[in-house]
């Protein structure tokens, strides 16, 4: 039974770590941070046949991705998947459910205790034929290493950084009948006319997140289509919204009516520390030795049963003739079986700051169980072989001397694999997307900048003494042999194709093609002939419009899920939504250098607006993220950050507070301030009281008067006119929005939706139309049935609208690379409105995306000059995958 361990990411600007044991039968992934999907595309890898997903924190930094995972998985079919990691893990799960819905898959949550077990052996926290894994909490703890225990029996897992402040906790309700009610069960609770979940405490708290969990993953398949297929439509197909209506949608997946309260607000989490994490120790199995042949014939065994009873470690007995006497002889397994080999083991260590260390010391050396993987005690080499060990070290752990030592108990045969951010380069992940933007660099470095990288850490190993022999930083595509043991090496996976990394290490200029070559200058030239022939300056030309990704429900190797960044000349920046990886996006533009400017901190200091359209998560898994990130800015902020959302976004934000420090509720008044975008709309001066419209919930946090008070401070804050949402025509409650500036420009941005006239009515006149464009002219139906737009629609909104400029965005993965728009450039004069096609990236503002017109042809050209392996492949596979788009709202 040969098995191995392999890195698909490492710490990066857009990724954290994340490593995959892989079996004949299996694979078990530790952690999945934000764009593990896309580094999947990337490398090409497969998750199939994954069995669990293993986190050693839960939050952001290691869990970002699982949403995007367990959609991915679901629609992968695979029927099955534990999730594991430490307490907090179900109420993270939870806090998903109105927008992650699979019916043909069941998630298991297994939560770590929060303290250390005397146990010995522990036991472990997950088992099966190839793997058994313990879990060893390891707490912050500078005084003491008692680990923290949690009020609700679970403990939360936000590192965050010693000078950020702690979280603010949800306020808890006062007390109550039902609160009081313990001995009550939940089905009990839950019959009461009154029940609100957010009353729960304690194990009925958990429990009701473990039902909200099964109800995400029902593994019913309700309705499922059959392959080649379409799904029935019926009355099962009517989406209960939450506020009493529902949607009629024929081409979504089905789901059953949610339970009472599914669409209220969680039942607090909270716990006594905000520094826990969990440490993995993952034990292989026990190969049997070799059935020695001749022993058997030696000892009379006859072929059959009985020897297959010794090969599964029984002991058995039968006759035997010497002669005319018979006689019953027993053999024991040892008789005639080799001796079984020593389970290969894998360690995974996640130690966030030197405060971790003591108790992550103390726990190995403390206990009799994990002693025993110490090379110092005696007789430990034959009971188990550690052979590598993963450790995920945050700032100045791994040349604390503490740690040195902790290393150095091991033997010195282990591989020490170590992810730091002090110690490992940069490189870029999306080596496929940085090599066509560093091709189109050469066309225009303004417009199309090379993505930021370092390929050289900020501090050598060489530069720490006392470090073990066989160590080494991990990469993407590091890989480990278990069975047999072997040395880690980079693996050239099929199809990876790296040209990015070679090509920027080469002095001289990219090889590009005679004809992409003449395309090119062809390109600059006609640039160059309208720039002398006039262009007019629209108004906000200076304004930037940054596509941070232009892809639709899925990532892609070219593209990531929606968001768009407008930098606003001495006001401020406004993010038009958030989808996952988006902070990656960024990271990778602006870079982290402080002495260059603009830098990542400086674009996120001056982050004054997010708006977030609608609840499905290719546009907005990205948010938790970046206002995460914008908490560790020292100092913090000195304004507020205003975000314009629907109240399920809003809820499940205030969830994730009790685990994620996001700046929610700061007193300081500088932290996240929260608008209804139903309070700001284009028409309506009340909350509608009925339909899908409805805000669909009454907490004092969706209160119309503080969103409207909220939104003039923001205007005031970004120079605007006004900032007015419209609400757009979509497979669920979905807003575009109107930015009015007081300098005379407007941008609209569509969100998701089919053409709409709200849009045009809210609209008119606009400087900038951002519109969706998911769909080409030749796939209208599908469009529709999906809630989207095709090219030709969102032109012709944009030119009833009278809009000057149309930017095209939000494209399906069937259009990896260059949508088909046959966009051509506007002839001097015209009246015709600029229209432009977004890519990841480019450098845009009002004033310069007519150049993309003269561009596309060169762009074409070099899009062809760089097809990869499984390109179409991967296209026509998201093809079928995406056309169930789940709205669970």
């Amino acid at each position: 039974m040969n098995w191995s361990a392999s890195v698909l990411t490492t710490v990066s600007s857009d990724t954290e770590p994340t490593i995959i044991i892989t079996f004949d039968s299996a694979k078990y992934i530790f952690n999945a941070g934000q764009n593990t999907n896309r580094a999947f595309l990337q490398s090409r890898r497969n998750w199939r046949k994954t069995r669990g997903i293993f986190f050693t924190q839960v939050g952001v930094e290691r869990a970002g991705g699982l949403a995007g995972l367990l959609m991915t998985f679901a629609d992968a079919t695979i029927k099955m998947l534990n999730v594991v990691g430490p307490p907090g893990l179900t109420h993270y799960l939870a806090s998903m459910r109105l927008y992650t819905y699979r019916d043909s898959m069941r998630v298991k949550p297994v939560e770590a205790s929060s303290s250390t077990t005397t146990a010995s052996p522990p036991r472990p926290i997950y088992k099966d034929e190839n793997v058994t894994v313990y879990g060893l909490s390891i707490s912050s703890s500078p005084d003491s290493g008692v680990a923290a225990v949690a009020t609700d029996g679970a403990a939360t897992s936000d590192l965050s950084t010693p000078d950020i402040p702690s979280k603010r906790k949800r306020e808890a309700t006062p007390d109550s009948p039902r609160k009081r009610s313990s001995n009550q069960t939940l089905k009990e609770l839950m019959e009461d006319p009154e029940f609100l979940p957010e009353d729960l405490t304690n194990e009925r708290a958990h429990e009701w997140r473990e039902h909200v969990i099964k109800t995400m993953f029902p593994d019913t398949k309700i309705n499922s289509p059959k392959k080649g297929g379409k799904a029935k439509v019926s009355k099962a197909v009517q989406q209960d919204n939450g506020d009493g209506s529902a949607n009629v949608d024929d081409s979504r997946r089905p789901r059953a009516t949610p339970p009472k309260g599914f669409h209220m607000q969680l039942p607090a989490f909270s716990c006594t520390s905000d520094a826990q994490a969990l440490a993995y120790v993952v034990i292989g199995p026990r190969v049997r030795g070799k059935f020695d042949v001749k022993k058997a014939v030696e000892l009379g065994i006859p072929f059959g049963p009985l020897r297959a009873k010794l090969t599964r470690g029984e002991s058995i007995t039968f006759k035997v003739k010497r002669g005319d006497e018979e006689f019953e002889r027993t053999v024991k397994p040892e008789e005639c079986i080799g001796p079984s080999e020593t389970p290969g083991v894998i360690i995974v260590l996640d130690v966030p700051s030197i405060h971790h260390i003591p108790d992550l010391v103390s726990s190995f050396k403390d206990s009799e169980f994990y002693r025993r993987f110490l090379s110092k005690v005696p007789g430990t080499s034959d009971n188990y072989a550690v052979r590598n060990i993963f450790h995920l070290c945050g700032d100045n752990v791994l040349g604390d001397e503490r740690y040195k030592a902790f290393m150095n108990e091991f033997a010195p045969d282990v591989n020490h694999v170590v992810a730091s951010r002090e110690h490992c380069p940069d490189p870029v992940t999306f080596t496929s997307a940085a090599f066509n933007q560093l091709r189109l660099s050469e066309l225009d470095n303004t417009m199309f900048p090379v993505p930021k990288y370092r390929l050289d850490p900020e501090k050598e190993f060489s530069a720490i003494g006392g470090l073990p022999e066989k160590i080494q930083i991990m990469a993407s595509n590091l890989y480990m042999n278990m069975r047999p043991p072997a040395p880690p090496i980079i693996e050239n996976l099929p199809g990876d194709g790296d040209r990015f990394h070679p090509a920027v290490k080469k002095s001289s200029s990219l090889d590009l093609s005679p004809l992409t070559s003449e395309k090119f200058a062809a390109a600059r030239l006609n640039v160059t002939n309208a720039i002398e022939k006039g262009i007019d300056v629209p108004k906000g030309a200076g304004v930037g419009v940054l596509p941070l990704g232009t892809g639709s429900a899925l990532p892609s190797k070219y593209r990531n899920v929606s968001s768009t960044l407008i930098q606003i000349p001495g006001w401020g920046n406004i993010l038009l939504d958030a989808g996952e990886g988006t902070w990656g996006q960024l990271v990778r533009y602006f870079g982290t250098d402080n002495t260059s400017s603009p830098n990542v901190w400086d674009v996120l200091r001056n982050l004054k607006c997010i708006f977030i359209s609608h609840i499905h998560a290719d546009h907005h898994l990205g948010l938790s993220t970046i206002l995460t990130k914008r908490r560790s800015l020292n100092p913090l902020p000195t304004e507020p950050l205003y975000l314009v959302t629907i109240r399920g976004v809003n809820m499940y934000l205030r969830e994730l507070s009790d685990i994620l420090d996001l700046g929610l509720n700061d007193p300081s008044g500088n932290g996240v301030v929260q608008i209804q975008s139903e309070a700001v709309h284009y028409r309506r001066t009340e909350y509608a009281t009925g339909g899908m419209w409805q805000v669909g919930g009454n907490e004092p946090w969706v209160d119309r008067e503080i969103s409207g008070k909220n939104s003039s401070d923001m205007c005031r804050a970004l120079g605007l006119e006004s900032f007015k949402t419209v609400d757009v025509y979509h497979k669920t409650r979905c807003y575009g929005c109107v930015i009015t500036h007081v300098d005379g420009w407007s941008i609209v941005f569509s969100g998701d939706t089919q053409p709409t006239d709200n849009l045009v009515r809210a609209g008119r006149g606009a400087t900038l139309l951002i519109h969706e464009a998911t769909m080409a002219d030749d796939q209208e139906d599908m469009a529709k049935r999906k809630g989207h737009s095709t090219f030709g629609q969102a032109i012709t909104i944009g030119k009833r609208m009278k809009a000057s400029n149309i930017l095209l965005t939000h494209f399906s993965a069937r259009y990896p690379k260059m949508p088909p728009s046959g966009l051509k450039p506007r002839p001097g004069g015209s009246q015709e409105p600029t229209i432009a096609v977004a890519f990841d990236h480019v450098n845009l503002t009002i004033g310069n995306m007519w150049k993309i017109g003269y561009y596309l042809p060169a762009l074409q050209q070099s899009f062809c000059d760089t097809i990869e392996e499984g390109d179409e492949e991967e296209a026509a596979a998201i093809e079928v995958v995406d056309v169930d788009e789940v709205d669970v709202t």
